[in-house]
């Protein structure tokens, strides 16, 4: 004959639940949820640029932000038996080795910006492929050059 069981102490667990696969599943949540995170500073992804003031006796600096280059343009007019060329409205030259050398400063900030020669029609086409070759001697990847619409309104 079987002997009859004894009522447990304490009460017990009356619905009988596993603890178990609960806990597998919050560990496998746990894994996916290190597997899939990114441990980025959110620092890095702003872009940002960081001005240094320089700091004058007795007061101090305005802080001016560098102007944002869009693209690098080129005018050359023609000025008595040379070439003038101005780069970006700013610096004027006649010399195409200092050209050369303006255009290497703007390739060392973005070289992926885009080059426009804006060259006049009295300007000789030798001086026009001479800022063609400075430009991309410099580094520059995308040299264009800009055109005229004739008369009428048409494009070339």
């Amino acid at each position: 004959m079987k002997a009859p069981a004894l009522p447990r102490r304490g009460g017990g667990n009356p619905i009988g639940a596993v603890m178990t696969p609960m806990i597998d599943v919050v560990f496998l949540l746990l894994v996916f949820f290190l597997c899939t995170s990114s441990f980025e500073e959110p620092e890095q992804n702003l872009a940002a640029s960081l001005v240094v003031a320089q700091q004058t006796p007795g007061a101090g600096a305005a802080m001016t932000p560098p102007p944002e280059l869009e693209d690098v343009k080129i005018v050359g007019e023609m000025r008595g038996d040379s070439t003038l060329w101005t780069v970006n409205s700013g610096r004027q030259t006649t010399d195409l080795a200092e050209l050369t050398t303006l255009l290497g400063q703007l390739a060392a900030i973005d070289r992926a910006l885009p080059v426009t020669i804006d060259a006049g029609a009295a300007v000789p086409m030798r001086d026009v492929v001479g800022a063609y070759d400075a430009a991309r001697a410099a580094g520059f990847g995308r040299v264009l050059l800009a055109a005229d619409a004739l008369p009428g309104g048409r494009n070339p």
